[in-house]
């Protein structure tokens, strides 16, 4: 199950997909990683004109689909099975009823585990464009005071390399979205992949739940099955070794010369 779309490259194109699909949208690079040039929950052609601009600056060729409500996960699968899934949450701030929105991103970017790009486990979050925009479209700013409690989404996208959390969820996924990750990644031929869902609940049938695949990704990152902000940290890099040297077969590497 993939969410109703088209690839397109004109503005034309753009009228079109969007009466094709029909609002809410999310408009994304065909060719992009770490969330860059992606706009979620487009509701109008202003904003999908917007968002086709930003979309365009990464790839020529920009994907038009419809907007899936849900959680977000990953599901990675190697050597054709499903080694580790996380459930990523989007960079956010909960309120404290004194701070401003500014405050608390300062607040949490003091966390020892968040650096800058992938030097540590979690990536430090920095309010950019997309953030003034989404802020804005809730009526905020990144001086609002938030009142106490209050979850504010910082990122439409839930990458860890903008900011995301990640909980481990390997041992809650039903059997036939195990099945599904895993026939994905023979289907498409990649032995290390991916898998991007957003659904309500994988502990149920993806094809009962109203879910929906968004993407597979052929260099997917580690980071959040090795060391997740909660759950059980997954040993995945053992799994690629393990693919890559089988138990029992010879594993030397012959050395010619060295100079």
């Amino acid at each position: 199950p993939i969410p109703k779309g088209d690839i397109i490259r004109t503005e034309r194109g753009l009228e079109e997909a969007a009466e094709y699909v029909g609002f809410p949208l999310v408009i994304k690079p065909v060719n992009g990683n770490h969330g860059r040039g992606i706009t979620t929950n487009i509701n109008s052609m202003d904003e999908a004109l917007i968002a086709f601009k930003e979309a365009k600056e990464i790839s020529r060729l920009v994907i038009v689909e419809k907007f899936i409500t849900g959680e977000d996960y990953r599901l990675l699968v190697i050597d054709n099975k499903l080694v580790a899934a996380a459930k990523r949450t989007p960079a956010h701030v909960i309120g404290d009823g004194k701070s401003t929105i500014q405050q608390l991103v300062d607040e949490v970017n003091k966390d020892e585990r968040r650096g800058y790009g992938h030097e540590k486990v979690l990536t430090e979050i920095s309010i950019n464009s997309l953030t003034i925009e989404l802020l804005k479209e809730n009526g905020m700013t990144p001086e609002t005071i938030v009142p106490k409690g209050e979850f504010v989404k910082l990122k439409s996208t839930a990458n860890l390399s903008t900011g995301g959390t990640a909980e481990d969820v390997t041992d809650l996924i039903h059997p036939y979205n195990i099945f599904m990750a895993e026939r994905i990644s023979k289907i498409i031929g990649l032995d290390i992949c991916g898998i991007d869902i957003m659904a309500h609940d994988l502990t149920k049938p993806l094809n009962e739940s109203g879910g929906a695949v968004l993407e597979v990704n052929a260099g997917p990152g580690f980071r959040m099955h090795i060391q997740p902000t909660d759950g059980l940290p997954r040993n995945v890099g053992g799994h690629v070794v393990d693919m890559l040297f089988p138990h029992g077969s010879n594993a030397r590497i012959p050395i010619i010369a060295v100079t």
